[in-house]
């Protein structure tokens, strides 16, 4: 007999997951949270709501607290969990354990408003860096007793982004595959967009009951999983065409093509400097991939079609 869930207060619950919607997840330092109940209940990304993870804090319910990346938002209240042990992906482990790590990956540009904004929320936020005792790889299994969850290794937004497949009620939690209109985002020179793409095809296969990520509250059903994931995974090549396009017409420097609005809209490159950070970084994982195919070229620090 399938579970089937059931409103929380703070969510939905499956048997005995929880999922927790964030109280703002369109906020960068917001996602939803995961709570595994078990004799020594699991919290994965802690982040969603503060008030509820304070409790359960104070309950020292939680024994396990598992990141599924080193993104701010699925980590911001690592802090209340202290006396947890911490659980990571081991290619993430690094951006994890230290902040200087986390801003090496972030922009190659040493100024720019992301790595200025990072700074700002971590001394804001007061996040402090776990010591990570657990590193996890694909296949590996979760140290719980009474369920069996398994980790699923889908790189390309960070290197040790990961996302969980829950047998028992047969959900597949993606993270940040997140399904959202915008599409995939790979701001972080960690990321690759190759990776991403072949992470799409891998969930893409995998037959569950239900569906879930880190951004939404919402829990899918399979036809609206494929539907939502094939819209999420055709923004690669929207975003190249119109690269391609903008090119055709005449060659374009980076800073050029980061204000015509190929990834954000440019009413939000014109007021918000970190998104014009975020289209930078990834126009350029896009214009690297285009040379490797041999569909353009940089003269002069101008891009031209080939």
């Amino acid at each position: 007999m399938p579970y089937l869930p059931e409103k929380t207060k703070n969510g939905v619950k499956i048997g005995s997951v929880e999922l927790i919607w964030a109280n703002n997840s369109m906020d960068f330092f917001f996602s939803n949270s995961i709570l595994i109940e078990d004799p020594e209940s699991t919290l994965v990304d802690p982040s969603a709501n503060f008030s509820y993870f304070e409790s359960l804090a104070s309950q020292k319910k939680v024994k396990r607290v598992l990141n599924t990346h080193y993104h701010i938002d699925h980590r911001s209240l690592n802090s209340l969990f202290r006396n947890a042990i911490f659980m990571c992906h081991e290619l993430d482990l690094p951006s994890l354990s230290s902040l200087e790590n986390y801003l090496k990956y972030a922009d190659q540009v040493r100024d720019s408003e992301y790595i200025q904004w990072l700074e700002e929320i971590f001394s804001r936020l007061d996040i402090r860096d776990p010591y990570f005792s657990v590193t996890l790889k694909d296949g590996d299994l979760l140290p719980l007793k009474d369920q069996e969850v398994q980790v699923i290794h889908l790189p390309g937004h960070t290197p040790g982004h990961i996302g969980l497949f829950f047998k028992e009620i047969s959900l597949l939690y993606t993270s940040d595959i997140d399904l959202t209109p915008l599409g995939p985002w790979y701001a972080n020179i960690s990321s690759s967009i190759e990776e991403f793409q072949q992470s799409i095809d891998r969930i893409r296969h995998m037959d569950c009951t239900y569906y879930a990520t880190s951004h939404g509250k919402r829990v899918y059903t399979p036809d609206q999983f494929a539907e939502k994931l094939q819209r999420f995974a055709n923004a690669f090549a929207i975003r190249e065409n119109k690269i391609l396009e903008n090119l055709k017409k005449s060659p374009r420097n980076i800073e050029e093509l980061s204000k015509i609005g190929i990834i954000y809209r440019k009413v939000q490159l014109a007021s918000d400097p970190l998104k014009v950070s975020f289209e930078r970084q990834m126009l350029e994982k896009h214009l690297d991939k285009l040379i490797r195919e041999n569909k353009v070229h940089q003269e002069d620090k101008l891009w031209h079609l080939t």
